[in-house]
């Protein structure tokens, strides 16, 4: 009985450690906190240069929207300079987070200034952590809204307001 007993508790103790072996630490409501306020207040033109060290060498950025793959931290951090130096202004307001894991969702709305327009721009970023940065990125942003306010496509096009419900 005594070696049966052991030969549970040996079996228990290598699951449970091969559990924390196997599972990484998943990122805290603080450490999410932290990371989206910094990410976002560095997300501009003069933080540009630096927005590269929130990334693993190897990280990954995809995004569908505007057709990029991108591998690597210098990819990203010079996709990064190029794109947001076009930004007279940029601000994110973040709308909802959620945390599973080291994954990171983020949504909101992108208000930035460009070409002497003022432009709102609902967005959707899904971020994977690995070591506390970011080792995958994957974005969507509504365009449709994007380039009507920008004046690229044109104002038939534009998706119609929703009307306010009645009040009973």
């Amino acid at each position: 009985m005594k070696i049966l007993c052991v030969m549970r508790l040996l079996n228990t103790g290598l699951l449970a450690l091969a559990g924390t072996v196997a599972c990484p630490a998943a990122l805290t409501p603080a450490e999410g906190e932290i990371f989206v306020r910094d990410f976002y207040a560095s997300y501009n033109a003069k933080g540009a240069p630096q927005m590269a060290e929130f990334y693993t060498a190897d990280a990954t950025l995809t995004d569908p929207t505007f057709g990029l793959d991108l591998k690597g931290r210098e990819q990203i951090g010079k996709l990064l300079v190029a794109v947001l130096a076009k930004y007279e202004s940029l601000e994110h307001e973040v709308t909802h987070t959620i945390i599973a894991g080291d994954d990171l969702v983020v949504e909101g709305t992108m208000v930035g200034r460009m070409a002497g327009k003022t432009v709102r721009v609902r967005f959707a970023s899904i971020f994977h952590f690995t070591g506390g940065k970011i080792s995958a990125q994957r974005d969507m942003f509504d365009v449709l809204h994007f380039y009507t306010q920008l004046g690229i496509v044109p104002p038939q096009f534009r998706p119609k307001p929703v009307e306010p419900k009645a009040q009973s």
